[in-house]
């Protein structure tokens, strides 16, 4: 101790030098330590909040369509320090933190009090936490999670909590904290959680609403408003009683306040367009950013939502549970609705992803072999062949026998008429001509990626849609036809100024004269009505080319349409491959297309009054008006009976060489390939001469409407679109010469030798083989199937005869006993 010596009287104390010392190494310690505290590091990583940004996919409008978890599994949208909503930060300071603007990061004045309110309930009412302190133990958490709990984790979020006042100002710290508070249901942030209890924006917040979410963080389970709205409620009203007592409500706003009655959206966050959007996370990767901008327009979606309900009742009654639709925009290759299989929560695969599953598409193929055909110099006035007709195949003596639909054949067809009426044989035909190589090599250079067999397993039967296709491909081919014949490849990404994202692949598929004319026919109602009929949903009120598919024994239904702008393609089935009943592209899925069709055309034009009539593919120059033979589609004659007209490429063409004029009228001279065909539809009888008939559409009885099934089943598939009764028909002439070398009786169907499949999957009235014979004498003919009498018809009609398993003998006696016979092979 020090001595004390009396001066003058007075005492006074002498304090050694090592004391002063003491004293200021621990002041000067303190200092150090409050600097520590206060200005030390802070660990970047706990300053990342990259990862605590969950992903929101959004329309072409800046729509949600629905907001991914982010990587700590929460859903969050930043909002940043300088747009903080006033009445949320008002209402965030009195329910939390009542000093945060004026302490350091610690309040000990909380601190105390909290402790003083939980030792006079017994019980932890009331923490101490500053917001800076909350939001330290956040960002602590969020690398941490099974981090232990404790006066060290407490001492650690004080530390934590000191720098970050340090190194940011309050307005940083409560964005911090907006951004990271957990406001239930999986809710981070209190951007996120102002869309999802309230629909709007946290801007657009009523006081009433602020105090609501302000009070959530507290005890986010507790408060949750759907399981227990009133202790919610009464957390709300504690938090305004807090905002009058601080001045940040006026009183009378807080009685407005009170009595407001809250009115909560939906828990769940929006999922619209669900196959879409995990498609846009899935290309995305595991980098996604916290915005991606799509091309999908919400407000058609959820059109097509809609329809596809309304329309449920009649997909159950054809047994479809699935239905998939996409919307493409021609012009940018974007795509505008996807619709993956009708019902997502659904048990029979919602989830599953139906414009990306390969099915067979039936005749929404076919517009390719003829736009092929086009490029190769024929044009919709090349007459073609729908007669019963033997392809070979790649077996050896295994014949290829297609039939339409309906078992009709309806002898010469323009190919105007024939594409448009959906005919098989004609567009078999066709591809007979092309080659299936080169038609195969055409669709994929169309986008099809899943034509992965050989040309030889597919057959002449790729035409007819027995290969699988994904709808969103074929609905691209399609878009291609609308624009002239170029195909882009389509994205579903926009990126900033509506430009694309990244270079478009784009290519030349076929001339702009081929698009034309595939498009003008299949925009053409007349030209189908022979078989479709007026006025169903193939019709709109603008200009539209439409096309139906439907695959083999009713698996799956197709309509795929277009218009300048937009490519709409629908498919109806079931995933699991069950049959539908009954159910084609004109009932199944025509319908659906057509109202969306008109949905789409409604969003994508809403500022046109008036239809759009112009030619979906603007003509070509070089074409002109020629008024071409009905029948055979050469020039007219003055002889010809029916006429239409046709845009085809100038030049002096010969006229019609099929009509001519004799002393008994018009005659038409028909071409060795039609002769058979004319003569069982008793358009030519040998050793008379008679009219021609008018064959602007007169309709025919065919002499038999069995049908025919031959080649090798599900690899030669038949393919087939609804069709309905009408030929063409035309007058009789056989030169003397033809009718020298006509045997007295031989067998037409089935020609000698053949092979037949059987298709397992094709219905077996599907699979009855006609037989037929062509004779000098007109009248009965007995049938016999390996000695057994099968049953009797006319020479002139022929008879059905069940396909069965083996090697058969047909025969076939007249009335005079000649016989005839053929040998067959059937597998």
């Amino acid at each position: 101790m020090g001595s004390w010596v009396p001066r003058f009287g007075v005492p006074r104390f002498k304090v050694p030098g090592f004391t002063i010392r003491r004293v200021v190494a621990a002041g000067v310690c303190l200092a150090v330590a409050a600097a520590w505290l206060r200005l030390g590091p802070i660990d970047p990583i706990l300053l990342n909040l990259s990862e605590a940004t969950s992903t929101v996919v959004i329309d072409r409008r800046g729509v949600p369509l629905y907001e991914a978890l982010s990587g700590d599994g929460t859903r969050n949208v930043r909002l940043e320090a300088a747009a903080l909503p006033a009445m949320l930060v008002a209402a965030t300071v009195a329910a939390e933190d009542r000093r945060f603007r004026a302490h350091p990061g610690l309040d000990p004045l909380a601190m105390l009090r909290a402790v003083r309110h939980n030792v006079i309930e017994g019980r932890i009412v009331e923490g101490g936490s500053t917001i800076t302190q909350q939001v330290a133990k956040l960002l602590i958490s969020r690398r941490e999670p099974r981090r232990s709990r404790g006066w060290s984790a407490k001492l650690r979020e004080a530390v934590l909590a000191l720098r970050l006042e340090h190194r940011f100002d309050k307005h940083e710290i409560l964005a911090m904290y907006l951004n990271l508070a957990a406001y239930g249901n999986q809710i981070v942030g209190a951007v996120r959680a102002s869309r999802a209890y309230f629909g709007v924006e946290p801007r657009m917040l009523t006081p009433a609403q602020a105090a609501f979410l302000a009070g959530l963080p507290q005890r986010p389970s507790s408060f949750n408003p759907y399981r227990n709205r009133d202790l919610a409620i009464s957390r709300q009203r504690v938090v305004l009683r807090r905002m009058e007592a601080a001045g940040a409500l006026a009183p009378e706003h807080a009685r407005e306040a009170l009595h407001e009655t809250l009115t909560f959206t939906s828990a769940g966050p929006p999922f619209l367009a669900p196959h879409f959007v995990e498609m846009v996370l899935s290309a995305a990767g595991p980098d996604r950013p916290a915005r991606i901008e799509t091309t999908i327009d919400a407000r058609l979606q959820d059109d097509i939502a809609g329809i596809i309900r309304s329309h449920r009742p009649v997909l159950d009654r054809h047994g479809a549970a699935n239905v998939a639709v996409v919307v493409l925009d021609n012009l940018r290759g974007e795509w505008l609705a996807w619709e993956g299989s009708g019902d997502y929560l659904g048990a029979r695969g919602g989830t599953i992803n139906g414009p990306l599953v390969p099915r067979q598409p039936g005749s929404a193929l076919k517009p390719f072999t003829y736009a092929l055909a086009f490029e190769e110099g024929r044009s919709p006035a090349t007459a073609l062949p729908d007669i019963a007709s033997h392809f070979p195949t790649a077996e050896p003596g295994v014949l290829y026998s297609p039939r339409n639909y309906d078992g009709r054949y309806r002898g010469p067809l323009l190919a105007r008429r024939a594409l448009a009426g959906s005919e098989n044989v004609p567009a078999v035909a066709l591809a007979s001509e092309l080659g299936v190589p080169r038609l195969q090599r055409f669709l994929a250079r169309a986008g099809l990626t899943t034509l992965e067999r050989t040309a030889a397993h597919y057959g002449l039967g790729l035409t007819l849609g027995n290969a699988e296709v994904r709808l969103d491909e074929l609905v691209a081919a399609y878009a291609a036809l609308a624009r002239g014949g170029e195909w882009i490849r389509p994205t579903w990404r926009r990126a900033a100024g509506n430009d694309h994202a990244g270079p478009r692949d784009v290519r030349r598929l076929v001339s702009p004269l081929a698009a034309y004319w595939v498009s003008d026919i299949l925009a053409d109602p007349e030209a189908r009505e022979y078989v479709f009929g007026r006025g169903g949903s193939l019709e709109l009120p603008f200009t539209a080319a439409v096309k139906t598919g439907t695959s083999q024994a009713y698996h799956d239904n197709w309509t795929v349409g277009y218009t300048r702008d937009l490519t709409v393609g629908v498919w109806v089935g079931n995933f699991d491959r069950r049959p539908l009943r009954s159910s084609t592209g004109v009932t199944g899925a025509g319908p659906i297309f057509h109202a969306v069709m008109l949905a789409a055309a409604r969003r994508t034009r809403a500022s046109e009054q008036a239809p759009d009539d112009r030619p979906i593919v603007a003509r070509p120059d070089g074409l002109r008006s020629h008024e071409i033979c009905a029948l055979s589609g050469m020039q007219a004659n003055e002889w010809c009976p029916s006429r239409r007209r046709e845009w085809l490429p100038g030049g002096d063409d010969p006229p019609c060489s099929w009509h001519h004029l004799s002393d008994d009228g018009v005659l038409v001279i028909w071409p060795a390939e039609y002769r058979e065909w004319a003569r069982q539809h008793r358009l030519l009888r040998e050793g008379s001469v008679s009219l021609a008939a008018d064959s602007s559409g007169a309709s025919l009885t065919p002499v038999s409407s069995a049908s025919v099934r031959s080649g090798p089943g599900g690899r030669y598939g038949s393919g087939s679109s609804a069709k309905s009764a009408g030929a063409t028909a035309a007058g009789p002439w056989l030169p003397p010469s033809d009718r020298r070398t006509t045997p007295a009786l031989q067998i037409a169907s089935p020609p000698n030798g053949a092979t037949f499949l059987i298709d397992p999957t094709l219905r077996r009235e599907f699979q009855a083989l006609p037989l037929r014979v062509t004779t000098a004498s007109p009248g009965p003919i007995e049938w016999l199937v390996n000695g057994h009498a099968l049953g009797s018809a006319s020479s002139e009609s022929p008879i059905a005869w069940p396909l069965e398993p083996g090697t058969h003998t047909i025969t076939a006696r007249d009335r005079h006993g000649r016989t005839a016979d053929s040998r067959i092979v059937v597998r």
